[in-house]
């Protein structure tokens, strides 16, 4: 929040000098705070399909084709996705005193693409190598993949409206509980 704040005012400008000058903001390091709430969408979003998967008894079958180092690249995969939507979303919109309407909007438009993204990255992992091999006719891939884009741009729609919509919650929450550490360094003692 407060962090937010300060390398808005340390860089001189605002979230909407950030959208109006779009080179400027993609050269920032993400703020703790986007990293933390795309950091915290993607371990929701994992936790709550692992549930899913759970609760329909397809889990085991799910991890008995995965391996170690194939779940955490999708993992570390899909969190770099959810960084790059959540710092898309706050060069845009201030989660301050941006009205939940264009947070939502934004979190649309970001949830569409990064659906998109995660669905072209698995596509390019699994069908490469198949297609190399010449068992796949591009016809067929070209086909799944348009229709798997627009299930996978509706469902990365609904997650980015859900994430944004949480992500106020828990940033007013933040806010509420700490009132007082915009106005703190931590490093500082006390004074009595």
């Amino acid at each position: 929040m407060a962090e937010d704040q300060r390398v808005r005012n340390s860089v001189g400008g605002t979230a909407t000098e950030s959208a109006r000058n779009p080179e400027r903001a993609g050269t920032r390091m993400p703020s703790l705070t986007t990293w933390t709430l795309a950091t915290f969408d993607t371990a929701l979003f994992v936790l709550l399909g692992v549930l899913a998967a759970h609760a329909s008894g397809d889990l085991a079958d799910l991890l008995a084709g995965l391996n170690t180092l194939v779940g955490v690249a999708v993992f570390c995969y899909l969190w770099a996705l959810f960084v790059l939507a959540v710092r898309w979303v706050h060069s845009r919109v201030s989660l301050g005193d941006a009205p939940p309407q264009a947070l939502a909007l934004h979190g649309i438009v970001a949830g569409c693409a990064t659906g998109i993204a995660f669905l072209l990255g698995l596509f390019a992992v699994a069908l490469v190598p198949a297609l190399q091999r010449g068992g796949i006719r591009l016809q067929s891939v070209l086909l799944v993949l348009l229709i798997g884009a627009g299930v996978a741009a509706v469902v990365g729609g609904v997650v980015g409206v859900l994430a944004s919509l949480l992500d106020i919650a828990v940033y007013k929450l933040a806010g509420y509980l700490l009132p007082e550490a915009e106005n703190e360094r931590v490093t500082e003692p006390r004074r009595q």
